[in-house]
């Protein structure tokens, strides 16, 4: 295997031999996950906060850490459209596609892009509101055996939550916190997700009607959520294979393990203010199968 590698594509054969496997620990795999990243290489001066980022919550705690987070009222919309339904590809179409992504922009990204690929960010483009800044593309390809997981994680959370760092969230105890009240609350449209994937052996699990419940304002991952929301059994469906589904930031969804063995194509476009600009390549954790002890 002779792969060409870039910080946001990765073009390479596939096969069940090569296949990163990693075991499951729950830890998040960027879905909430509490491990401190390894520095870049290069660093990177901080990148401007937009407003549909911007952790505001945080500003009312005391630098002292002495304030209890609050509990507050929240309210997932829980938006889950089923916008196309595409022709279900073959595992060979799926396995020899090639290239994956990592935030690459939607147009550089189809011109790089396999068959498969190509003709579903084709069919995405056509859905694309356009009332963001930047439109990104993330991909995978992987070959699953039953009970495999896609991420780090099963657990019920929402994509691109609003994250605070900095000396308030150390003083609280914590190296990060996602802002659940900035996210719930902002009068900013959260980022925009269209979401496909090959085949329903793997299959994200979305949540399907709005859903009310306390909890805290602020929190460092998505644990207590995920406790919540399996307590309370919200109205939920699989994507269904060769869709594209359409999601948002306040949109409840969780992986699920593999009932299956088999090859699956995973593309995710998110519409964002937030410019990614990556300094290291982290496109390898994104094609890794989670597998479960046996």
């Amino acid at each position: 295997m002779n792969p060409d590698t870039s910080l946001t594509h990765l073009r390479t054969e596939h096969s069940i031999a090569t296949q990163k496997v990693a075991p499951f620990t729950g830890e998040g795999a960027y879905h909430g996950s509490t491990k401190r990243r390894a520095p870049p290489k290069t660093a990177r001066a901080p990148q401007p906060i937009v407003d549909e980022m911007a952790p505001t919550t945080i500003a009312a705690y005391p630098a002292d850490g002495s304030r209890a987070i609050a509990p507050f009222e929240a309210t997932f919309p829980n938006v889950y459209v089923l916008e196309r339904q595409l022709p279900v590809p073959t595992q060979e179409e799926v396995r020899t596609d090639g290239v994956v992504f990592c935030w690459c922009p939607l147009d550089e990204a189809i011109g790089l892009a396999g068959p498969l690929t190509k003709r579903v960010l084709e069919a995405m483009k056509e859905l694309v509101v356009g009332d963001k800044r930047f439109v990104y593309v993330d991909s995978k390809i992987q070959y699953f055996e039953p009970g495999d997981v896609p991420v780090d994680s099963q657990h019920w959370h929402v994509d691109g939550s609003i994250v605070a760092r900095g000396p308030v969230v150390e003083a609280l105890g914590h190296n990060l916190l996602h802002d659940m009240l900035a996210r719930l609350t902002s009068t900013r449209v959260p980022p925009r997700y269209l979401a496909y994937q090959s085949s329903d052996h793997c299959a994200t699990v979305f949540a399907t009607e709005p859903l009310t419940m306390t909890m805290p304002e602020l929190i460092p991952d998505f644990d207590g959520l995920d406790a919540a929301i399996r307590e309370l059994a919200p109205p939920c469906v699989s994507q269904p294979p060769a869709s594209i589904v359409r999601t948002d930031g306040l949109s409840l969804h969780r992986a699920d393990a593999a009932t299956a063995a088999g090859w699956r194509l995973w593309v995710r476009v998110v519409e964002t203010d937030r410019e990614v600009l990556l300094d290291s390549s982290i496109i390898d954790c994104y094609g890794t199968v989670f597998r479960l002890p046996r």
